[in-house]
């Protein structure tokens, strides 16, 4: 667990016991376990200063980060997603003749500007 102070200090404590409204923790490096008391809702230590208590289980999930290489995939995917993607159609690649591209001469008239 990890107790969070008022300043922002954060510490890693061992659950020793607990009861309905009160933590005994042991601290790395400390002699003595650290009482908390659930006041009205929030664990206060011994000396009235409101701590957060976190548990590990109540503690946020790490973000896989990705790499580039997690982003790359083979070229035969990547041709078929490219296939898939301008032809509309999710046949093969290699199962689809090419068709002859054919332009008629309305294809090469410039755009207009005016637009």
């Amino acid at each position: 667990m990890v107790l969070i102070y008022t300043d922002g200090s954060r510490t890693e404590a061992f659950l020793l016991a607990r009861t309905e409204n009160r933590i005994r923790v042991a601290i790395p490096g400390s002699d003595d376990p650290l009482e908390l008391t659930d006041v009205h809702g929030t664990w206060v230590t011994e000396d009235c200063e409101p701590v957060r208590v976190e548990f590990a289980w109540q503690g946020k999930t790490r973000q896989q980060i990705l790499n580039e290489a997690d982003c790359i995939c083979s070229q035969e995917l990547a041709g078929r997603l490219l296939h898939l993607l301008w032809s509309g159609s999710d046949k093969d690649p290699q199962e689809v003749q090419p068709k002859a591209l054919t332009a008629g001469a309305g294809s090469f008239l410039p755009l207009s500007l005016q637009n």
